[in-house]
């Protein structure tokens, strides 16, 4: 069943059509059009013939139809100018649109390809100065080489300087607003000042092209009443942009018709051929799929993302009815999907450029989709691609065996070189490679692949535990005043995370063979952030902290709005530990709030003398304990002390232990589970009681009489104050431990350390 399509796939394609899944034309009751998808139509009034161009022939089916009073029920679209009846003001017009003259052009967008519900439009022909909304649209005039008839866009490119370098630098198109979605207030105030600006050079705006009556936002009375057009085209659409190029192209007169009937009409020579190949699939055999949006909004059944993967012959599970797009609202709503599908589609614009696979797979939200049993079969597209290379990367994903990653890297290669050549002045050497200089896909073994990292079931091999690196730091941290309590942990030895109610703030604590790769990644999308404007009022500022960890970096802004709140970002990495946090505060994170995230983190080497500190401990305490008297050692820089007994004929060693180095962190949390695990159970024939941190910082252990071992009492406990650990063994035969002499005995170590 394998196709050589390499050799079919000549050139751009909008659109790969799948039997049965889609409908081509406007609709059987239109006036005008089909049902061939090889065959494209013109749903423009002055094409009498209704073929996929306005030409001599039309001019002759006017006559042919005023000599022989042919009704105009029979050729719909043959009244030019919709007054009723065809006369020679009809080939009037028509003579003008073949001869690219100006005229009035009246013609049926795509407003509404289901209903019936035509939206008529009329343009001053040929079209020129136009504004398009969102990066799509513009993708679309790039596409078709009219870009040079843009006059204004709204879009956000900012991050995607390669994906429009043309459009920046056609010294034509200026960027009159950036809001993604819909025309804001700003983006209405940058179209009306580029309108003053054209009827200062004696034109004006020649239409606003949009997708839906949603892009319009609060201005289409607005833009009704200023007499600019509005055009309705499905710019995103797998199916309707093949006949939303066509029809751009050719109102902008013969020249750019010519450009966008040969992007057509490539479309359509591999439409044919695609669809009879994956249309053999049988049913049985079809993957099933959802897409998703924005990382973590699971597409509609009629969104444009989802129609990504019906076009490429997958079957949709999205169980939502609509063509937009719902919000996972937590960690266990993407369970409803497994054991259902077969593939996640991730639909992500990133720009035509290379993407470390870390960038998107270690993103904070996969949180949402780490709990699918279809996490590892996600796909990430990007959607800075031109559409139809998009569907036939979703075929590569979804039946390898019919068309290969290979084949479709080669079919975006074509489209590049033939529609997109601009893009090698992006490149340094001048030869733009879709498989080296761009993220087309990738895949969870491409993320595997481009690290050291285990394969799915192998475990990174570390004294670290993830788990009690998280519980650490909720230990440690007060989050009460803190956005989004109450906070938990969760996770396991490989991975884990503190998350709060709402979900949208994090720690995430993974181990890896190599995180300074990951952190790398982090690092620099954070050294980009720090610096510039918050949306929300303030400038993002690098944290000046210091960190126990190997290498880390974090920024927060404070911001200047009446409902101020303060925001951070932290990464770090230890050993085989990769640290990611996001917290916010109102109204402002201060220093004192950074410092104690950082240090809870992973704490410094602590500025204390441990030996001044074991020195101020009060060691009258000790005098009934088993093997008296004790006395303070300590290693060559005071880092380290121990108050430690007498030798002795057992060779026991009972001891406090001060310990300010910032490695000692993973004994001190593997103690303390240690002893959480002993409580309420047997200790060499009695039973372990917890004793609680008291007046540390953190802290657990127990005490215990050890029965079967003769009746002696046993204090054992480990625990923190400002970054000096403490562990705790001491014995006493004579006088039993409870829950006031330990604790007389921890609050003890807590003011030697104090002091300092």
């Amino acid at each position: 069943m394998k196709s050589n399509i390499t050799t079919i796939v000549i050139a751009l394609i909008v659109v790969i059509a799948i039997a049965g899944t889609a409908v081509y034309v406007l609709n059987n009751n239109a006036p005008g059009g089909g049902d061939d998808i090889t065959k494209g139509t013109l749903p423009v009034f002055g094409n009498a013939n209704d073929d996929d161009v306005i030409d001599a022939k039309d001019i002759e089916l006017l006559n042919k139809m005023i000599a022989e009073s042919i009704p105009i029920s029979d050729y719909p679209f043959s009244d030019a100018n919709r007054d009723g009846v065809i006369n020679d003001a009809d080939i009037a017009i028509v003579n003008k649109i073949v001869a690219g003259e100006e005229t009035e052009v009246i013609f049926v967008d795509q407003f509404d390809l289901i209903k019936s519900n035509f939206h008529y439009v009329t343009i001053d022909y040929p079209l020129k100065d136009v504004v398009t909304q969102n990066a799509d649209m513009l993708l679309m005039t790039v596409l078709i080489d009219a870009d040079d008839q843009v006059a204004g866009f709204v879009a956000n490119i900012e991050n995607y300087p390669n994906e429009f370098y043309k459009v920046t630098h056609n010294g034509v198109s200026k960027q009159v607003g950036s809001t993604a979605r819909f025309i804001s207030a700003a983006d209405w105030e940058g179209i009306k000042n580029l309108d003053v600006e054209l009827h200062q050079k004696g034109s004006k705006i020649g239409a606003i092209i949009v997708h839906s009556e949603a892009a319009l936002g609060d201005y289409k009375d607005d833009i009704e009443a200023a007499g600019i057009p509005i055009i309705y085209l499905r710019c995103t659409d797998p199916v309707y942009s093949i006949d939303a190029g066509a029809l751009l192209g050719f109102l902008m007169g013969p020249d750019h018709a010519k450009k966008a009937n040969e992007f057509s009409k490539d479309c359509r020579q591999t439409i044919s051929k695609v669809q009879e190949i994956v249309s053999n699939i049988p049913d049985k055999d079809k993957k099933h799929f959802i897409s998703l949006c924005m990382k973590i909004y699971v597409a509609e059944n009629k969104s444009q993302y989802t129609n990504i993967g019906l076009q490429a012959g997958g079957i949709e599970e999205s169980g939502l009815e609509g063509t937009s797009s719902a919000k996972l609202q937590d960690t266990e709503a993407i369970t409803k999907y497994n054991n259902k599908i077969d593939y996640m589609l991730n639909c992500s614009t990133q720009d035509c450029v290379w993407i470390e696979p870390a960038d998107l797979w270690e993103l904070g939200d996969m949180r949402y989709l780490e709990k699918s049993t279809h996490f590892h079969d996600m796909v990430w597209i990007n959607m800075s691609m031109p559409v139809p290379c998009r569907v036939m990367y979703a075929v590569s994903i979804f039946y390898p065996d019919i068309v290969s990653r290979a084949e479709a890297d080669d079919y975006l290669q074509k489209t590049v070189d033939k529609y997109m050549s601009y893009l090698d002045n992006t490149v340094s050497d001048g030869d733009f490679d879709v498989k080296t200089d761009m993220f087309t896909i990738i895949t969870y073994q491409d993320y595997l692949d481009s690290k050291d990292d285990p394969k799915p079931g192998e475990k990174v091999v570390s004294d670290i535990n993830a788990l009690l690196v998280a519980e650490h730091f909720l230990n440690l941290m007060d989050l009460s005043d803190y956005q989004g309590i109450p906070y938990t942990a969760s996770g396991d030895d490989q991975e884990a995370h503190v998350y709060p109610t709402s979900g949208k703030y994090f720690l995430d604590v993974k181990l890896f063979n190599n995180p300074k790769f990951h952190y790398d990644t982090k690092k620099a999308e954070y050294e980009d952030k720090i610096g510039k404007q918050s949306s929300m009022g303030g400038t993002y500022l690098r944290i000046e902290v210091d960190t126990g960890l190997t290498e880390g970096i974090g920024y927060y802004v404070n911001t200047e709005n009446k409902d101020s709140i303060g925001s951070m970002y932290y990464t770090g990495y230890y050993k085989e530990c990769f640290i990611e946090i996001h917290l916010a505060k109102k109204p402002a994170l201060s220093q004192e709030d950074l410092e104690n995230i950082v240090n809870a983190l992973w704490g410094i080497d602590s500025d204390i003398s441990a030996l001044e500190a074991a020195n101020r401990f009060d060691k009258t305490l000790l005098d009934d304990m088993d093997y008296p008297p004790y006395t303070v050692t300590t290693d060559s820089d005071a880092q380290f002390a121990k108050i430690a007994c007498k030798e002795n004929s057992a060779g026991k060693d009972y001891y406090i232990t001060y310990d300010c180095r910032s490695d000692a962190l993973v004994n001190y949390m593997t103690e303390r589970q240690e002893y959480v695990d002993k409580i309420g159970k047997d200790y060499m024939g009695g039973i372990a009681i917890a004793v609680e941190k008291n007046e540390l910082d953190d802290g657990y252990g127990f005490y215990a009489q050890a029965i079967r071992q003769g009746g002696f009492w046993m204090f054992k406990y480990v625990g923190v104050m400002d970054g000096c650990y403490i562990t705790v063994y001491l014995r006493d035969s004579d006088s039993p431990f409870d829950a006031d002499r330990t604790a007389e005995i921890v609050n003890a170590i807590a003011a030697s350390i104090a002091v300092s």
